[in-house]
């Protein structure tokens, strides 16, 4: 099996304007406008909770390892007692297939899970108790847009 290099980090923090600051004083990143996104279906199983929910997020324009800057908000996987170092991410070509795996792996616990209004997933937050690093899983079928946003701040 091949590599999945992780292409960013994302970052839980509490004030997104001062993490972008000081990231962008402390190591030079630059950073997009944050975006507010809609989830349409978001099954946060650390909250124990499913439904519409939205996410405030910033992405830098350096890399190519990208920071991903999260505003922590609510319960669950997003929660302000979680603020820190929050997951790593790497593309993922058949998430429907990874998702059934990371389920049925007791080493792993599927934290999350991002669908979208189309019934696909988005993406899958997984914790191994291992090593207890999080990973998101990233459906790549939209990477080209979504690279685009990352570099000009616009869908």
């Amino acid at each position: 099996m091949a590599a999945q290099i992780p292409y960013h980090s994302g970052i839980l923090v509490d004030d997104l304007g001062k993490a972008m600051a000081g990231l962008s004083g402390e190591i030079s990143y630059e950073f997009n406008t944050p975006t507010t996104l809609t989830v349409p279906r978001f099954d946060d199983r650390i909250a124990g909770t499913e439904g519409p929910m939205e996410l405030t997020v910033t992405y830098s324009r350096t890399g190519p390892h990208r920071l991903e800057l999260i505003a922590a908000h609510g319960t669950g996987i997003y929660a302000a007692e979680r603020i820190g170092l929050h997951h790593v991410g790497v593309w993922e070509s058949d998430i429907a297939r990874r998702l059934e795996s990371l389920d049925a792996d007791p080493l792993i616990t599927v934290e999350a899970v991002l669908w979208r209004s189309t019934g696909e997933i988005s993406a899958v937050y997984a914790t191994s108790t291992v090593t207890h690093t999080r990973i998101e899983y990233v459906n790549d079928d939209r990477r080209e847009q979504l690279e685009r946003w990352f570099d000009t701040g616009s869908f």
